[in-house]
Protein backbone atom coordinates (compact mmCIF):
# COMPACT_ATOMS: atom_id res chain seq x y z
CA UNK A 1 0.00 0.00 0.00
CA UNK A 2 2.89 2.28 0.68
CA UNK A 3 3.85 2.04 -3.01
CA UNK A 4 0.45 3.29 -4.11
CA UNK A 5 1.32 6.80 -3.04
CA UNK A 6 3.80 6.95 -5.95
CA UNK A 7 1.22 5.77 -8.51
CA UNK A 8 -0.03 9.26 -9.51
CA UNK A 9 3.51 10.42 -10.11
CA UNK A 10 4.29 7.30 -12.16
CA UNK A 11 1.13 7.75 -14.25
CA UNK A 12 2.01 11.39 -14.83
CA UNK A 13 5.48 10.44 -16.04
CA UNK A 14 4.02 7.83 -18.38
CA UNK A 15 1.57 10.39 -19.78
CA UNK A 16 4.34 12.91 -20.40
CA UNK A 17 6.40 10.20 -22.09
CA UNK A 18 3.53 9.28 -24.40
CA UNK A 19 2.99 12.92 -25.38
CA UNK A 20 6.67 13.39 -26.13
CA UNK A 21 6.73 10.21 -28.19
CA UNK A 22 3.69 11.35 -30.17
CA UNK A 23 5.27 14.75 -30.83
CA UNK A 24 8.47 13.06 -31.94
CA UNK A 25 6.50 10.79 -34.25
CA UNK A 26 4.71 13.85 -35.64
CA UNK A 27 8.07 15.35 -36.47
CA UNK A 28 9.05 12.28 -38.46
CA UNK A 29 5.62 12.14 -40.07
CA UNK A 30 5.93 15.81 -41.10
CA UNK A 31 9.23 15.14 -42.83
CA UNK A 32 7.89 12.12 -44.68
CA UNK A 33 4.52 13.68 -45.57
CA UNK A 34 6.16 16.73 -47.10
CA UNK A 35 8.52 14.50 -49.01
CA UNK A 36 12.22 15.24 -48.80
CA UNK A 37 11.70 18.65 -50.39
CA UNK A 38 12.12 20.65 -47.21
CA UNK A 39 15.15 18.66 -46.11
CA UNK A 40 16.74 19.21 -49.49
CA UNK A 41 15.89 22.90 -49.35
CA UNK A 42 17.62 23.25 -45.98
CA UNK A 43 20.71 21.46 -47.29
CA UNK A 44 20.81 23.71 -50.34
CA UNK A 45 20.47 26.79 -48.15
CA UNK A 46 23.33 25.67 -45.90
CA UNK A 47 25.48 24.89 -48.92
CA UNK A 48 24.90 28.29 -50.50
CA UNK A 49 25.52 30.29 -47.35
CA UNK A 50 28.36 28.09 -46.12
CA UNK A 51 26.70 27.82 -42.71
CA UNK A 52 24.94 25.06 -40.87
CA UNK A 53 24.30 26.62 -37.47
CA UNK A 54 21.03 26.99 -35.61
CA UNK A 55 20.75 30.70 -36.43
CA UNK A 56 20.84 30.06 -40.16
CA UNK A 57 18.26 27.29 -39.86
CA UNK A 58 16.02 29.51 -37.78
CA UNK A 59 16.30 32.30 -40.36
CA UNK A 60 15.44 29.92 -43.18
CA UNK A 61 12.47 28.46 -41.29
CA UNK A 62 11.16 31.94 -40.53
CA UNK A 63 11.27 32.91 -44.20
CA UNK A 64 9.64 29.69 -45.39
CA UNK A 65 6.83 29.41 -42.83
CA UNK A 66 4.33 31.15 -45.08
CA UNK A 67 5.29 29.10 -48.14
CA UNK A 68 5.11 25.84 -46.14
CA UNK A 69 1.65 26.67 -44.89
CA UNK A 70 0.32 27.48 -48.35
CA UNK A 71 1.98 24.42 -49.87
CA UNK A 72 0.33 22.13 -47.33
CA UNK A 73 -3.13 23.35 -48.37
CA UNK A 74 -2.47 23.37 -52.13
CA UNK A 75 -4.70 21.11 -54.15
CA UNK A 76 -3.62 20.56 -57.79
CA UNK A 77 -6.20 21.40 -60.41
CA UNK A 78 -7.05 18.26 -62.41
CA UNK A 79 -6.45 18.72 -66.14
CA UNK A 80 -9.48 17.47 -68.12
CA UNK A 81 -9.03 15.56 -71.36
CA UNK A 82 -10.35 18.40 -73.53
CA UNK A 83 -7.51 20.62 -72.27
CA UNK A 84 -4.85 17.96 -72.80
CA UNK A 85 -6.09 17.49 -76.35
CA UNK A 86 -5.15 21.08 -77.21
CA UNK A 87 -1.56 19.86 -77.61
CA UNK A 88 0.01 16.42 -77.89
CA UNK A 89 2.78 15.16 -75.55
CA UNK A 90 2.11 18.05 -73.18
CA UNK A 91 2.62 18.45 -69.45
CA UNK A 92 0.30 21.02 -67.91
CA UNK A 93 0.02 22.92 -64.67
CA UNK A 94 -3.12 24.82 -63.75
CA UNK A 95 -4.38 27.27 -61.18
CA UNK A 96 -7.83 28.55 -60.23
CA UNK A 97 -8.54 32.09 -61.38
CA UNK A 98 -11.89 32.56 -59.68
CA UNK A 99 -15.18 30.91 -58.77
CA UNK A 100 -18.44 32.58 -59.79
CA UNK A 101 -21.76 31.18 -58.57
CA UNK A 102 -20.11 27.82 -57.94
CA UNK A 103 -18.48 27.72 -61.41
CA UNK A 104 -14.64 27.61 -61.24
CA UNK A 105 -12.46 29.01 -64.01
CA UNK A 106 -8.91 27.80 -64.50
CA UNK A 107 -5.74 29.09 -66.12
CA UNK A 108 -3.26 26.50 -67.42
CA UNK A 109 0.18 26.66 -69.04
CA UNK A 110 1.77 23.92 -71.08
CA UNK A 111 5.15 22.55 -70.09
CA UNK A 112 6.88 23.40 -73.37
CA UNK A 113 5.52 26.97 -73.21
CA UNK A 114 3.58 26.47 -76.43
CA UNK A 115 0.19 27.47 -75.08
CA UNK A 116 -1.77 29.15 -72.32
CA UNK A 117 -5.34 27.99 -71.80
CA UNK A 118 -8.39 29.43 -70.05
CA UNK A 119 -11.03 26.78 -69.29
CA UNK A 120 -13.87 25.77 -67.03
CA UNK A 121 -15.18 22.28 -66.25
CA UNK A 122 -16.89 22.01 -69.63
CA UNK A 123 -14.71 23.54 -72.36
CA UNK A 124 -11.67 25.55 -73.38
CA UNK A 125 -12.57 29.24 -73.51
CA UNK A 126 -9.27 30.50 -74.92
CA UNK A 127 -5.99 28.96 -76.07
CA UNK A 128 -3.06 31.07 -77.25
CA UNK A 129 0.72 30.96 -76.78
CA UNK A 130 1.45 34.64 -76.20
CA UNK A 131 -1.16 35.61 -73.67
CA UNK A 132 -1.09 37.19 -70.24
CA UNK A 133 -3.63 37.48 -67.45
CA UNK A 134 -3.69 39.80 -64.47
CA UNK A 135 -6.17 41.12 -61.96
CA UNK A 136 -4.14 43.67 -60.02
CA UNK A 137 -5.50 46.52 -62.14
CA UNK A 138 -9.15 45.53 -62.14
CA UNK A 139 -9.81 45.80 -58.40
CA UNK A 140 -12.40 43.01 -58.54
CA UNK A 141 -12.20 39.28 -57.84
CA UNK A 142 -14.20 38.39 -60.97
CA UNK A 143 -12.60 40.82 -63.43
CA UNK A 144 -9.34 39.99 -65.19
CA UNK A 145 -7.33 41.67 -67.93
CA UNK A 146 -6.22 39.38 -70.74
CA UNK A 147 -3.61 40.76 -73.09
CA UNK A 148 -1.09 40.09 -75.82
CA UNK A 149 1.29 42.52 -77.46
CA UNK A 150 -1.47 44.18 -79.47
CA UNK A 151 -4.64 44.12 -77.34
CA UNK A 152 -5.77 44.23 -73.75
CA UNK A 153 -9.34 43.30 -72.86
CA UNK A 154 -11.21 43.23 -69.56
CA UNK A 155 -13.35 40.15 -68.93
CA UNK A 156 -15.88 39.93 -66.12
CA UNK A 157 -16.49 36.29 -65.25
CA UNK A 158 -19.79 37.20 -63.59
CA UNK A 159 -20.97 38.45 -67.01
CA UNK A 160 -20.47 35.68 -69.57
CA UNK A 161 -21.33 38.03 -72.46
CA UNK A 162 -17.86 39.55 -72.02
CA UNK A 163 -16.23 36.24 -73.04
CA UNK A 164 -16.68 37.22 -76.68
CA UNK A 165 -13.91 39.78 -76.21
CA UNK A 166 -11.42 36.95 -75.81
CA UNK A 167 -11.84 35.88 -79.43
CA UNK A 168 -9.89 38.91 -80.63
CA UNK A 169 -6.77 37.62 -78.87
CA UNK A 170 -6.44 34.30 -80.65
CA UNK A 171 -8.52 34.29 -83.83
CA UNK A 172 -7.03 33.56 -87.24
CA UNK A 173 -7.53 36.41 -89.68
CA UNK A 174 -9.75 35.80 -92.74
CA UNK A 175 -7.80 34.46 -95.73
CA UNK A 176 -4.95 33.28 -93.49
CA UNK A 177 -4.11 29.67 -92.63
CA UNK A 178 -2.50 28.78 -89.29
CA UNK A 179 0.09 26.07 -89.87
CA UNK A 180 1.26 24.12 -86.82
CA UNK A 181 4.09 21.60 -86.77
CA UNK A 182 6.06 20.10 -83.87
CA UNK A 183 9.29 18.39 -84.90
CA UNK A 184 11.30 16.13 -82.59
CA UNK A 185 14.99 15.32 -82.95
CA UNK A 186 16.58 12.20 -81.51
CA UNK A 187 20.22 13.22 -81.10
CA UNK A 188 21.20 13.93 -77.52
CA UNK A 189 18.09 14.17 -75.39
CA UNK A 190 14.78 14.68 -77.14
CA UNK A 191 14.67 18.15 -78.69
CA UNK A 192 11.48 19.84 -79.83
CA UNK A 193 11.00 22.59 -82.38
CA UNK A 194 7.48 24.06 -82.39
CA UNK A 195 6.41 26.00 -85.46
CA UNK A 196 3.14 27.99 -85.58
CA UNK A 197 2.81 30.56 -88.38
CA UNK A 198 -0.17 32.23 -90.04
CA UNK A 199 0.35 32.14 -93.80
CA UNK A 200 -1.62 34.39 -96.19
CA UNK A 201 -3.73 32.72 -98.85
CA UNK A 202 -3.47 33.80 -102.47
CA UNK A 203 -6.51 36.07 -102.04
CA UNK A 204 -4.51 38.38 -99.72
CA UNK A 205 -3.01 41.37 -101.58
CA UNK A 206 0.71 40.86 -102.27
CA UNK A 207 0.57 37.47 -100.53
CA UNK A 208 3.75 36.26 -102.24
CA UNK A 209 5.73 39.23 -100.90
CA UNK A 210 4.31 38.71 -97.40
CA UNK A 211 5.33 35.04 -97.53
CA UNK A 212 8.89 35.91 -98.53
CA UNK A 213 9.11 38.40 -95.67
CA UNK A 214 7.75 35.75 -93.28
CA UNK A 215 10.41 33.26 -94.34
CA UNK A 216 13.13 35.83 -93.67
CA UNK A 217 11.73 36.21 -90.14
CA UNK A 218 11.77 32.43 -89.78
CA UNK A 219 15.40 32.29 -90.94
CA UNK A 220 16.50 34.89 -88.40
CA UNK A 221 14.31 33.62 -85.55
CA UNK A 222 17.24 31.78 -83.96
CA UNK A 223 19.03 35.05 -83.21
CA UNK A 224 17.81 37.24 -80.36
CA UNK A 225 20.80 39.59 -80.60
CA UNK A 226 18.95 42.19 -82.66
CA UNK A 227 16.49 42.91 -79.87
CA UNK A 228 18.82 42.75 -76.87
CA UNK A 229 22.37 43.14 -78.08
CA UNK A 230 23.49 44.73 -74.80
CA UNK A 231 21.77 42.24 -72.50
CA UNK A 232 22.07 38.80 -74.01
CA UNK A 233 25.87 38.39 -73.79
CA UNK A 234 25.42 38.38 -70.01
CA UNK A 235 23.25 35.27 -70.25
CA UNK A 236 24.22 33.52 -73.46
CA UNK A 237 27.92 34.20 -73.82
CA UNK A 238 29.49 35.16 -77.13
CA UNK A 239 26.83 36.09 -79.66
CA UNK A 240 29.30 36.35 -82.53
CA UNK A 241 29.24 32.59 -83.10
CA UNK A 242 28.05 31.89 -86.63
CA UNK A 243 25.64 28.97 -86.74
CA UNK A 244 25.54 28.73 -90.51
CA UNK A 245 21.95 29.72 -91.19
CA UNK A 246 20.78 28.87 -94.67
CA UNK A 247 18.54 30.65 -97.10
CA UNK A 248 15.24 29.05 -98.00
CA UNK A 249 15.18 28.07 -101.67
CA UNK A 250 12.12 25.84 -101.66
CA UNK A 251 8.54 26.41 -102.70
CA UNK A 252 7.41 29.67 -101.10
CA UNK A 253 3.80 28.40 -101.01
CA UNK A 254 4.59 25.10 -99.28
CA UNK A 255 3.84 25.56 -95.58
CA UNK A 256 5.12 22.12 -94.59
CA UNK A 257 8.41 22.61 -96.39
CA UNK A 258 8.96 25.99 -94.71
CA UNK A 259 8.25 24.46 -91.29
CA UNK A 260 10.73 21.64 -91.96
CA UNK A 261 13.33 24.16 -93.08
CA UNK A 262 12.90 26.15 -89.85
CA UNK A 263 13.25 23.02 -87.71
CA UNK A 264 16.42 22.00 -89.53
CA UNK A 265 17.94 25.42 -88.83
CA UNK A 266 17.28 24.99 -85.13
CA UNK A 267 18.64 21.45 -84.97
CA UNK A 268 21.75 22.55 -86.89
CA UNK A 269 22.28 25.35 -84.37
CA UNK A 270 22.08 22.91 -81.46
CA UNK A 271 24.44 20.46 -83.12
CA UNK A 272 26.85 23.34 -83.61
CA UNK A 273 26.63 24.18 -79.92
CA UNK A 274 26.69 20.67 -78.38
CA UNK A 275 28.03 18.35 -81.06
CA UNK A 276 26.56 14.86 -81.34
CA UNK A 277 27.56 13.44 -77.95
CA UNK A 278 24.40 12.59 -75.99
CA UNK A 279 26.04 13.40 -72.65
CA UNK A 280 26.74 16.99 -73.68
CA UNK A 281 23.09 17.93 -74.12
CA UNK A 282 20.94 19.48 -71.36
CA UNK A 283 18.10 17.34 -70.07
CA UNK A 284 15.56 19.52 -71.91
CA UNK A 285 15.76 21.51 -75.11
CA UNK A 286 12.96 23.16 -77.02
CA UNK A 287 12.24 26.18 -79.17
CA UNK A 288 8.94 27.82 -80.05
CA UNK A 289 8.35 30.08 -83.01
CA UNK A 290 4.86 31.56 -83.16
CA UNK A 291 3.85 34.24 -85.63
CA UNK A 292 0.19 35.19 -85.47
CA UNK A 293 -1.22 37.65 -88.01
CA UNK A 294 -3.23 40.28 -86.15
CA UNK A 295 -3.67 43.05 -88.75
CA UNK A 296 -3.78 42.87 -92.54
CA UNK A 297 -5.08 45.74 -94.67
CA UNK A 298 -4.35 47.23 -98.08
CA UNK A 299 -1.10 48.81 -96.90
CA UNK A 300 0.57 46.72 -94.21
CA UNK A 301 0.46 43.46 -92.30
CA UNK A 302 1.38 43.01 -88.63
CA UNK A 303 2.35 39.82 -86.85
CA UNK A 304 2.70 39.11 -83.19
CA UNK A 305 6.03 37.29 -83.00
CA UNK A 306 6.89 35.03 -80.07
CA UNK A 307 10.27 33.29 -79.80
CA UNK A 308 10.87 31.03 -76.80
CA UNK A 309 14.10 29.09 -76.31
CA UNK A 310 14.88 26.72 -73.43
CA UNK A 311 18.13 24.81 -73.05
CA UNK A 312 18.38 24.05 -69.36
CA UNK A 313 18.50 26.14 -66.22
CA UNK A 314 15.76 27.65 -64.10
CA UNK A 315 13.92 29.14 -67.05
CA UNK A 316 14.28 29.76 -70.74
CA UNK A 317 14.30 33.04 -72.58
CA UNK A 318 11.66 34.57 -74.82
CA UNK A 319 10.90 37.66 -76.84
CA UNK A 320 7.47 38.86 -77.90
CA UNK A 321 6.77 41.86 -80.08
CA UNK A 322 4.84 43.14 -83.07
CA UNK A 323 6.55 43.12 -86.47
CA UNK A 324 5.03 45.01 -89.38
CA UNK A 325 5.59 44.99 -93.14
CA UNK A 326 4.58 47.43 -95.87
CA UNK A 327 3.58 44.87 -98.48
CA UNK A 328 2.87 47.52 -101.14
CA UNK A 329 6.45 48.83 -101.18
CA UNK A 330 7.91 45.57 -99.78
CA UNK A 331 9.53 47.35 -96.85
CA UNK A 332 10.05 46.36 -93.24
CA UNK A 333 8.46 48.98 -90.99
CA UNK A 334 10.94 50.34 -88.45
CA UNK A 335 11.69 53.65 -86.75
CA UNK A 336 13.39 55.07 -89.84
CA UNK A 337 10.33 54.21 -91.91
CA UNK A 338 7.84 55.78 -89.48
CA UNK A 339 9.46 58.76 -87.78
CA UNK A 340 11.14 61.98 -88.81
CA UNK A 341 14.75 62.01 -87.53
CA UNK A 342 14.30 65.37 -85.83
CA UNK A 343 11.26 64.05 -83.91
CA UNK A 344 12.81 61.04 -82.19
CA UNK A 345 13.13 62.78 -78.84
CA UNK A 346 9.46 63.75 -79.08
CA UNK A 347 8.60 60.11 -79.77
CA UNK A 348 10.54 59.08 -76.69
CA UNK A 349 8.80 61.68 -74.52
CA UNK A 350 5.37 60.51 -75.71
CA UNK A 351 6.35 56.87 -75.14
CA UNK A 352 7.39 57.58 -71.55
CA UNK A 353 4.15 59.44 -70.90
CA UNK A 354 2.04 56.59 -72.27
CA UNK A 355 4.10 54.00 -70.41
CA UNK A 356 3.46 55.67 -67.06
CA UNK A 357 -0.28 55.24 -67.60
CA UNK A 358 -0.08 51.44 -67.72
CA UNK A 359 -0.55 49.25 -64.61
CA UNK A 360 2.50 47.16 -65.45
CA UNK A 361 4.73 50.23 -65.45
CA UNK A 362 3.29 51.40 -62.13
CA UNK A 363 3.89 47.98 -60.61
CA UNK A 364 7.50 47.46 -61.74
CA UNK A 365 8.74 51.02 -62.48
CA UNK A 366 11.23 49.91 -65.15
CA UNK A 367 14.25 51.96 -66.18
CA UNK A 368 13.38 52.72 -69.81
CA UNK A 369 15.94 55.51 -70.21
CA UNK A 370 18.80 53.11 -69.57
CA UNK A 371 17.71 51.11 -72.62
CA UNK A 372 16.73 53.76 -75.18
CA UNK A 373 19.80 56.01 -74.93
CA UNK A 374 22.78 55.45 -77.20
CA UNK A 375 26.11 55.23 -75.41
CA UNK A 376 29.66 55.54 -76.68
CA UNK A 377 32.67 53.34 -75.96
CA UNK A 378 33.09 54.98 -72.54
CA UNK A 379 29.44 54.27 -71.68
CA UNK A 380 28.58 57.96 -71.90
CA UNK A 381 25.24 59.03 -73.36
CA UNK A 382 25.50 60.44 -76.88
CA UNK A 383 22.13 62.20 -76.83
CA UNK A 384 20.64 59.95 -79.50
CA UNK A 385 17.74 57.65 -78.61
CA UNK A 386 17.52 54.02 -79.68
CA UNK A 387 13.95 52.81 -79.49
CA UNK A 388 13.01 49.16 -80.06
CA UNK A 389 11.43 48.25 -83.37
CA UNK A 390 7.83 49.49 -83.49
CA UNK A 391 4.81 47.43 -84.50
CA UNK A 392 1.52 48.68 -85.93
CA UNK A 393 -1.67 47.63 -84.21
CA UNK A 394 -5.17 48.63 -85.29
CA UNK A 395 -5.20 51.74 -83.13
CA UNK A 396 -1.62 52.65 -82.31
CA UNK A 397 2.13 52.08 -82.51
CA UNK A 398 3.42 49.47 -80.05
CA UNK A 399 6.92 49.48 -78.56
CA UNK A 400 7.92 46.21 -76.88
CA UNK A 401 10.67 45.88 -74.28
CA UNK A 402 11.83 42.33 -73.67
CA UNK A 403 12.54 40.57 -70.35
CA UNK A 404 15.73 41.87 -68.70
CA UNK A 405 15.84 44.91 -71.03
CA UNK A 406 14.25 47.43 -68.66
CA UNK A 407 13.35 45.30 -65.64
CA UNK A 408 13.81 41.84 -64.12
CA UNK A 409 12.77 38.59 -65.80
CA UNK A 410 9.75 38.20 -63.52
CA UNK A 411 8.34 41.47 -64.87
CA UNK A 412 8.06 39.90 -68.33
CA UNK A 413 7.84 41.84 -71.56
CA UNK A 414 6.45 45.37 -71.58
CA UNK A 415 4.20 46.58 -74.42
CA UNK A 416 3.41 50.29 -74.61
CA UNK A 417 0.95 51.59 -77.18
CA UNK A 418 0.89 55.16 -78.53
CA UNK A 419 -2.35 56.20 -80.28
CA UNK A 420 -1.86 57.29 -83.88
CA UNK A 421 -3.64 60.57 -83.20
CA UNK A 422 -1.08 61.51 -80.57
CA UNK A 423 2.05 60.79 -82.60
CA UNK A 424 1.02 61.73 -86.14
CA UNK A 425 3.05 64.97 -86.08
CA UNK A 426 6.21 62.82 -85.73
CA UNK A 427 5.43 60.57 -88.71
CA UNK A 428 7.12 60.71 -92.09
CA UNK A 429 5.01 61.09 -95.22
CA UNK A 430 5.16 57.35 -95.86
CA UNK A 431 4.40 56.70 -92.18
CA UNK A 432 1.23 58.79 -92.39
CA UNK A 433 0.24 57.02 -95.58
CA UNK A 434 0.84 53.61 -94.02
CA UNK A 435 -1.25 54.13 -90.89
CA UNK A 436 -3.88 56.21 -92.68
CA UNK A 437 -3.64 59.56 -90.89
CA UNK A 438 -3.36 63.08 -92.30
Amino acid sequence: MKGMRFLPAILMLLLIGCVCAMNLQDCFDFRSDKGNEEGVAENVYSHITGTNDDDADAEYDKESDEDTESASTYVPVPIPAFVSQVLDHADWWADTLCVVNGEPYYWASEGYCRCNVLFNRHKVLLAAPSLHVDSFASGCDTKFYFSNAAKRVLVDFSDKSTFDRLKALSKTLPSFTRHKKDTLAGFGHTIMYSFVVDFPNSSVPNSSGIRKWLVKNVEHSQSLSEELSDVLPLYFGDLNIVHGRGTYRGNINDNKQIAKFAANIYFAVKKGEYGTNDEDYPSALFYNLNMQAIVCNKRYVTYQALNHDYHGGIHGYYTERLVSYDHVHQQEIDCDYLFKPECMNDVLAILLDEAKKTPQYKKWEPDIMNYVTHRDEDDDETGDCALPSPGLSEDGIVFSFQPYAISCFAAGAFHFKIPYSRIKHCLTAQGKWCVGVN
